[in-house]
């Protein structure tokens, strides 16, 4: 009481330490003289962040496997020794069906590969559905047994340096953990390796770790901007991730030539902020996807589809991205048809697009042969050559008169046709497959419904091809990436991007010609190439490495 009393006395000298002492004494008064119980204090309401993890990390899945690595060189006759380690990786859901984007490094080599998504399911049927070794990405398939969320994206040109960022993902196997920091900068050039680099990445000083690549580097709104992929050897906080939109655009690349390669619409689409003043109607706060063109030929202009339309669904599928709406096709062929729901200056309206249906042509779209721009005028049209033409202009390229070219390449022809034995293993010590002439009569008979295709963004009217009949499971045609199989129709090779590149074949020596001048059409396409084939009555294309060929 002697030191309560002094106390008090001095704390009279301050009008704030008698305010202090007289809340201090009433607070526990108060509730002496009262039932109540003593007040709580209330909770300080959770950071908007913690919204944002909990419902982007549903999209986030676990890569787990184990890689071999050789511990010891072969000597001494002894074989080589090896060691298998755990690897770890992040998946993000891009399609609700079980498609997933990752990093190639991550799946590189894997064995007995299995994912795990966010509520614990585990799945060891796990399909690497395609990769892209200059981006480091591959494209993941899972058989869910519900549908997955989807990751939302964002855009990279809204991404500023400073900006708030969080990486999900499961470094060294911790699954589901989450760093938080910025952006440091915005298109910075890397060099991984001497195998792997990158124009322009995304650097941030959040917490990124091996496990965490292939994970979504997201906003404070809750959108992937892009994908972790490397940090800096002994540096602190300096990390990069894949931006949005390369991933974005690799991924729809990689899904439409896998799964939706034979649905060519003809529509090209720009992404239009929530905000936009034009486009009010329907965003409900999200970004619309708007046609930005429409090829005059193509099922979409048929549709009567139009620049400027704000594309709100595909069959069912709401739309934010082009990737939503390549998503959308999974699985169509071309008797299918998408159903569109199209807002245009503020009207709903309906579209259907039917893949089969393509537009009147001045001339056959033929891929039958390479393509050459017509001399006579100057629309710049393109004319179709005879095989035989692309013959003599490779056996004869001084000739001046090009009918005695033609004369020359049609008896190049003749005497091949008479021997097609020697062009038969000509074509299977090149591309080790076994094939056969399928003459225009039987193809059209063979399948009527294909008389003209679009498969991809190629339009062409087949007059036959080759039939496989075997295939060299040590050749090129049978590797993990081409995979052509005994009963699949060849009826043209893609040896670069434009039209002219696209070369038909329709007999077993005009296969046998490709097989003989392999250097020149490797040179025009740095080995890159497609083989356009039917399967199952459904029109493919496989990439081939043609500078594998033996």
């Amino acid at each position: 009481m002697k030191y309560l009393t002094q106390w008090l006395q001095y704390a009279k000298r301050s009008s704030v330490a008698c305010i202090a002492l007289a809340l201090c004494c009433a607070m526990p008064t108060r509730a002496a003289l009262s039932n109540e119980q003593p007040e709580r204090w209330s909770r300080s309401p959770r950071s908007h962040f913690v919204d944002v993890v909990n419902e982007t990390s549903q999209s986030v899945v676990s890569i787990q496997g184990e890689k071999q690595y050789e511990i010891g060189k072969r000597s001494f006759g002894r074989d080589a020794q090896y060691d298998v380690f755990n690897g770890m990786g992040t998946g993000v859901v891009v399609d609700e069906r079980g498609y997933i984007i990752t990093n190639y490094h991550v799946v590189k080599g894997l064995l007995k590969l299995e994912v795990i998504t966010s509520d614990g399911e585990r799945y060891r049927d796990v399909e690497i559905v395609r990769n892209d070794v200059d981006t480091d990405l591959a494209l993941l398939k899972i058989k869910p047994k519900r549908p997955l969320k989807k990751i939302r994206m964002g855009r990279a040109e809204r991404i500023m340096p400073a900006e708030d960022v969080y990486a999900l993902g499961n470094p060294f196997g911790y699954k589901c953990s989450v760093s938080r920091g910025i952006v440091s900068a915005v298109d910075r050039p890397l060099e991984v390796n001497e195998n792997l680099s990158y124009d322009r990445v995304i650097q941030t000083d959040a917490a990124i770790n091996p496990g965490n690549s292939g994970g979504p580097l997201v906003n404070i709104d809750g959108e992937m901007i892009g994908l972790n992929a490397a940090v800096r050897e002994e540096a602190e906080n300096i990390a990069f991730a894949i931006p949005i939109d390369v991933v974005a655009n690799v991924a729809e690349s990689m899904i439409r030539q896998s799964v939706a390669k034979m649905t060519h619409h003809g529509l090209k689409f720009r992404v239009v902020d929530s905000d936009d003043p034009d486009y009010p109607a329907s965003a409900n706060g999200e970004d619309v996807l708007v046609v930005e063109s429409v090829d005059p030929r193509s099922p979409a202009a048929t549709a009567g589809v139009q620049p400027g339309d704000v594309v709100l669904r595909s069959n069912g599928y709401a739309l934010h991205t082009s990737l939503d709406f390549t998503c959308s096709l999974i699985g169509l062929g071309l008797s299918d048809v998408a159903s569109l729901e199209v807002e245009r200056r503020g009207q709903a309206l309906d579209a259907s697009l039917a893949f089969s249906n393509l537009a009147d042509r001045e001339s056959s779209m033929v891929a039958s042969a390479p393509r050459v721009v017509s001399t006579e005028d100057d629309s710049s049209k393109y004319q179709e050559s005879k095989v035989s033409e692309a013959f003599a202009q490779e056996a004869k390229p001084q000739a001046a008169d090009q009918e005695r070219a033609v004369s020359y390449a049609s008896q190049t022809v003749r005497s091949a046709k008479s021997n097609r034995s020697k062009t038969a293993q000509r074509v299977w010590d090149v591309f080790g497959m076994e094939v056969e002439t399928v003459s225009k009569e039987e193809y059209r008979s063979r399948y009527p419904q294909l008389v003209e295709i679009m498969i991809g963004e190629l339009e062409c009217s087949p007059e036959g091809g080759v039939y496989v009949k075997a295939v060299d499971p040590n050749g090129i045609v049978a590797n993990n990436d081409v995979k052509l199989q005994k009963g699949d129709l060849i009826f043209g090779l893609g040896v670069g991007a434009s039209r002219d590149k696209q070369i038909g074949i329709k007999s077993v020596d005009e296969l046998s010609y490709i097989a003989s001048h392999l250097d020149k059409y490797v040179g025009e396409s740095a080995g890159k190439a497609k083989i356009y084939l039917i399967r199952n009555n459904r029109p493919y294309f496989l990439d081939i490495d043609l500078s594998a060929a033996r």
